[in-house]
C-alpha cells in the first residue's frame, strides 16, 4: 500500500469493496463504471468523484484514501462519449494519474460521491435473482465472491447490501519480462556562497572577503575550500556589480565564467582584465561561485518497492576527475559502474559531478551529462513490477579534502603547489597548509617524561602517505603548548628514534605502526598530529586505535 491522505468530503457516498487475489499482488491503473444517467448539459455541471479507500474493520474507510486515485469527472465528459440513452455497455474508465500497487489478499473499496440532486447521477448495479439489463429471460445467478456494495447517508456510517453489487471493472497493469531501464541525470551542484561569516579569515573556512589581490598583478586568488576544480576548469562567479570598480579592477573582470589558472584545496586563481592597484582582500559577503562534487565515494539513495519476484539495481556512467597531486586524466567517460543502493562505494579513482560550464565546454564533456544513473527494473510476474520514488532519489557523494603539497620552490613532480594561500610548513605552531590532518587534544601528565611512543592501526593504499608529529610543553612555563612548534617522528627503522613505517611499503589492510622519540627535554604536556597525503583522493590513509605513551 502507499501513503494515505486525510479525506475531507462526506457527501452521501456509494461504495463497492473488492479483493486482489493475484499472486504477488497487482498494480491497479483504473476503475471502469457504467452510468445509467448523468445530469443534462443544461443543468449545473456538478461532477461525480471516485477514489479508492482502504477497508477498515470490514467497511470502507471514512477518513482516508490512497493518493493518486481521486478523480473528478464532469457530466459533459461522459456525455461526449455516449448518447442520452445509456445502457449497461456504456462504460467510463476512471484512469488513475498514479498507478496503485496492491498486495495479494488486500481488500479495498472504490467510493463514489457527488453534490448533484438525487436522480441526476445513476449507476448500474446487479441484484442476485433479477434480470440482466436489456433481458427478460436471463437472470443474475452469480454474486461477487469477495465484495459488497455499501451505502451511507453521512459518509461515516455504512450499510452493506448482501445481494447487490455495482457493475464495474478493475484495470491492472500488465508487465513484460524484458529488462526496463530508467535514465536519471545528476544535476550540477548549486552555487556556493563564498562568505559564511564576517568574523574570521581562516584558510580552511569561508572568509569575510574571499578575493585576495596583489598590487600590480592581474591574478586574483579566490578562497573556496573543497571546490572540486582543477587547472583549466571553468568557474562561474557572481555577486559583484559588473560596472563597479574594486581595487582598480572592474567587476566585469571577475564575475561571469572564468578560466582557472591554478588550484589547490583552499581555492583557485583566475586572470582579470587589468591589474590590481593594491595588495588587499575584498569581495564582500555576497559572492557566489559554482563548484563541482568530487566522488571519492558515492551511493544512491533510491526509495523503492520491490514486490516478490522483482528486483532493482543501478549502473552509472561517470566522469573521471584529477586529484590535486594526481596524474589521473579528467573528463573521461566511464560506463558500467556498479552503483550501490543506500550505501557508499569507493571507486579506484575519483569521479566528479561537473558544473554546467564544464559539462558544456567543448574540450571537456561537450554537453554530455557528467553523471548518469540507469536503474534496471526486472520482474518475473506480469502482475507486479518494482517502483521507486524519483523525487526522493539522491546521488550521495563524499569527497576527501586531501592533497600532497609542497612549497612553491619545490621541484617534486608528484606534489601539488599551494598557490591561493601562503604556504606554511607543518612545523609551525599553526596554519600548516596540509589539507588533511588530525590533531589530538593536549595530554597533561602527572609526572614529567622525556620520551613518547605512538601506536596506530593504519590502512595505507598505493599512493598514500602519512606523517606523525609531536610537540611538548612544561605547564609551569608561561608559553602554552599552542605556541610550540611541531616535530616530525622519524620514519627510519634505525635506532634510537626508530619506526616500522617502511617508506617503500604500502599495505592494503590495517596494520600497526609504531613511532618513537627518546631522550628529549623533559615535559609534562604533549600533543600529537597526523598529516595525511595522497596522489589519489579515492585512496586515502585510514586510521583506528591511536595509542600514545609518555615515558621516562
Amino acid at each position: 500500500m502507499t501513503q494515505r491522505l486525510q479525506l475531507t468530503e462526506q457527501r452521501n457516498p456509494l461504495a463497492q469493496t473488492f479483493r486482489v487475489v493475484e499472486p504477488g499482488g497487482s498494480v491497479i491503473t483504473g476503475i471502469g463504471l457504467y452510468f445509467a444517467s448523468v445530469p443534462a448539459v443544461t443543468d449545473a455541471q456538478l461532477p461525480v468523484t471516485l477514489e479508492v479507500r482502504p477497508v477498515q474493520d470490514g467497511v470502507p474507510s471514512s477518513t482516508e484514501f490512497f493518493p493518486g486515485t481521486r478523480i473528478t469527472v464532469l457530466p459533459s465528459v461522459i456525455r461526449s462519449k455516449a448518447s442520452t440513452n445509456y445502457s449497461a455497455v456504456t462504460e467510463h474508465k476512471f484512469t488513475f494519474p498514479e498507478p496503485l500497487f496492491v498486495e495479494q489478499g488486500s481488500e479495498m473499496a472504490f467510493v463514489l460521491y457527488t453534490s448533484a440532486p438525487v436522480g441526476q447521477w445513476t449507476i448500474w448495479a446487479g441484484a442476485l435473482g433479477e434480470f440482466e439489463a436489456g433481458s427478460t429471460t436471463k437472470r443474475i445467478s452469480k454474486q461477487l465472491d469477495a465484495g459488497s456494495m455499501y451505502e451511507s447517508s453521512n459518509g461515516t456510517s455504512w450499510s452493506a447490501s448482501q445481494y447487490v453489487d455495482l457493475a464495474f471493472k478493475v484495470y491492472r497493469a500488465k508487465f513484460v519480462y524484458d529488462n526496463n531501464w530508467a535514465h536519471i541525470e545528476a544535476v550540477a551542484p548549486s552555487l556556493k556562497k563564498l562568505t559564511e561569516t564576517d568574523t574570521f579569515d581562516e584558510i580552511v573556512k569561508f572568509p569575510r572577503n574571499p578575493l585576495s589581490f596583489t598590487a600590480s598583478s592581474d591574478k586574483v586568488r579566490i578562497t573556496h575550500p573543497n571546490h572540486g576544480f582543477n587547472v583549466n576548469d571553468r568557474v562561474y562567479l557572481t555577486g559583484l556589480d559588473s560596472s563597479d570598480t574594486i581595487n582598480g579592477v572592474k567587476g566585469s573582470s571577475i564575475v561571469g565564467t572564468r578560466l582557472i589558472d591554478s588550484a589547490d584545496p583552499f581555492g583557485y586563481t583566475i586572470t582579470m582584465d587589468s591589474a590590481a592597484t593594491a595588495t588587499l582582500k575584498g569581495g564582500g559577503s555576497n559572492m557566489l561561485a559554482s563548484e563541482q562534487a568530487v566522488m571519492d565515494m558515492f551511493g544512491l539513495v533510491l526509495p523503492r518497492y520491490e514486490p516478490q519476484g522483482t528486483s532493482v539495481e543501478a549502473r552509472g556512467t561517470f566522469t573521471t576527475h584529477k586529484s590535486f597531486a594526481g596524474s589521473q586524466t579528467a573528463y573521461q567517460t566511464v560506463s558500467g559502474i556498479n552503483v550501490p543502493l543506500s550505501k557508499f562505494e569507493a571507486p579506484n579513482e575519483p569521479f566528479v559531478v561537473a558544473s554546467l560550464a564544464n559539462e558544456n565546454d567543448a574540450t571537456k564533456l561537450n554537453g554530455t551529462p557528467s553523471a548518469v544513473i540507469k536503474v534496471l527494473m526486472t520482474t518475473n510476474n506480469t502482475y507486479v513490477a518494482p517502483s521507486f520514488n524519483l523525487n526522493s532519489t539522491t546521488l550521495r557523494t563524499l569527497s576527501s579534502l586531501i592533497d600532497y603539497s609542497q612549497s612553491n620552490d619545490s621541484d617534486a613532480s608528484n606534489r601539488n603547489y599551494i598557490t591561493t594561500v601562503p604556504y606554511t610548513s607543518e612545523t609551525e605552531p599553526s596554519g600548516g597548509t596540509s589539507a588533511s590532518k588530525h590533531i589530538t587534544i593536549p595530554f597533561t601528565l602527572a609526572n614529567s617524561a622525556n620520551s613518547i611512543r605512538v601506536y596506530i592501526d593504519a590502512f595505507r593504499p598505493q599512493g598514500a602517505e602519512f606523517d606523525v608529529w609531536f610537540r611538548t610543553a612544561v605547564t609551569s612555563e608561561e608559553e602554552p603548548i599552542s605556541t610550540k612548534s611541531w616535530t616530525k617522528f622519524s620514519k627510519t627503522v634505525n635506532p634510537p628514534n626508530r619506526s616500522n613505517y617502511s617508506e617503500n611499503g604500502y599495505h592494503l589492510s590495517y596494520r600497526e605502526y609504531e613511532f618513537n622519540v627518546y631522550d628529549i627535554p623533559e615535559f609534562d604536556q604533549y600533543q600529537i598530529k597526523i598529516t595525511m597525503h595522497t596522489t589519489n583522493s579515492a585512496r586515502v590513509p585510514l586510521f583506528q586505535n591511536l595509542r600514545t605513551i609518555a615515558t621516562v
